[in-house]
């Protein structure tokens, strides 16, 4: 393995003084690595199709769910729409507590708004 080691590493070294490496497309730039590193690996490609499929866990799907929903809440005027829109939120917050996670990411978007509105002047909000 040890004469493998040091002949690829002689042939990258040539290639790199005859300047094989230097037009390569990104060169330059930060690699994007998708670090998989903590995925079981008898889970990896499985995890890798999932991704590639644009599948979304769950989870997320939930959390996209409940930040939708919030937007919708605090825009809506109408009583029985702000309701409906209630009761759905706390169904899928109930939801997403069942699973052990925390709901607060639904408060920072409501202190964001207020902070954002505070910002710009709106002192209604």
């Amino acid at each position: 393995m040890f004469c493998f080691d040091s002949l690829v590493e002689r042939q990258i070294q040539e290639a790199q003084h005859q300047g094989k490496f230097d037009d390569l497309a990104g060169v330059g730039k930060p690699l994007v690595l998708d670090d998989d590193s903590q995925v079981p690996e008898n889970l990896r490609m499985s995890y890798r199709i999932l991704k590639m499929s644009g599948f979304l866990p769950e989870v997320l799907q939930l959390r996209q769910e409940a930040l939708t929903l919030q937007c919708l809440l605090d825009k809506a005027t109408d009583a029985d729409e702000r309701s409906t829109y209630h009761a759905h939120l706390e169904f899928i917050k109930m939801k997403i507590s069942q699973r052990g996670l925390s709901t607060r990411f639904l408060d920072d978007v409501a202190y964001g708004e207020e902070v954002r509105g505070k910002l710009l002047g709106n002192d209604d909000l």
